[in-house]
């Protein structure tokens, strides 16, 4: 499988250990490309934002340092602070915008979906492996969505919940652009039957 080849040997050898003896059915590694142009649309409203965040910030600024007439002290300073402070947080939530594609983008790089006989794995490579395991018998219901090179979304219903205030919650978990995505949905429909003859 061509997506376990990619992963780093260390990272190879703790998944492994993860698994144990468990039979791999599909492995897939999320299209860095498609996380980046999937979050591109974000841009129409960052740029913007972070321009008129900048243009702010730069008038703030010029209003502190200028050459204006201020009162001694700080009743003379502070009315000039509060504006490029009030403006900081604007403009570091524009630039946390803008890097949101090449975020999500590094994230796919470093995620690893497995679909063992037993459960659904998603690890995440970092300082530690992350790692987040589904039984396919939680599975309810599985929709894939493929587009272009059989990349698709596959998305998992687990059953609802009660929140604290007694409202239902439904649980989903979604794969986000991975490769063969309908044989991902072919094992997993294949396991979940199996779990239903087995009950």
């Amino acid at each position: 499988m061509k997506a376990l080849n990619a992963i780093p040997r260390e990272t190879m050898q703790q998944l492994m250990q993860e698994l144990g003896g468990e039979r791999i059915l599909w492995a897939g590694q999320p299209s860095p490309a498609q996380a980046f142009r999937k979050n591109t649309m974000i841009w129409f409203f960052a740029i913007p934002w972070t321009a008129f965040s900048l243009l702010w910030e730069g008038s703030a600024f010029v209003m502190l340092f200028g050459d204006q007439a201020r009162a001694p002290g700080i009743a003379g300073w502070a009315p000039a602070l509060v504006f490029p402070l009030f403006g900081l947080p604007f403009v570091l939530i524009g630039l946390g915008m803008m890097a949101t594609p090449f975020w999500r983008a590094r994230k796919a790089r470093s995620t690893i979906h497995v679909l063992t006989d037993k459960r659904l794995v998603t690890a995440i490579a970092g300082r530690s492996l992350s790692i987040e395991s589904v039984p396919p018998g939680r599975v309810v219901s599985v929709l894939r969505q493929e587009g272009a090179e059989g990349f698709g979304t596959v998305s998992l219903s687990l059953g609802g919940y009660r929140d604290s205030d007694g409202d239902l919650v439904e649980k989903n978990v979604q794969l986000l652009g991975v490769p063969e995505a309908r044989a991902l949905e072919t094992h997993l429909l294949a396991l979940m039957e199996q779990g239903r003859a087995g009950g």
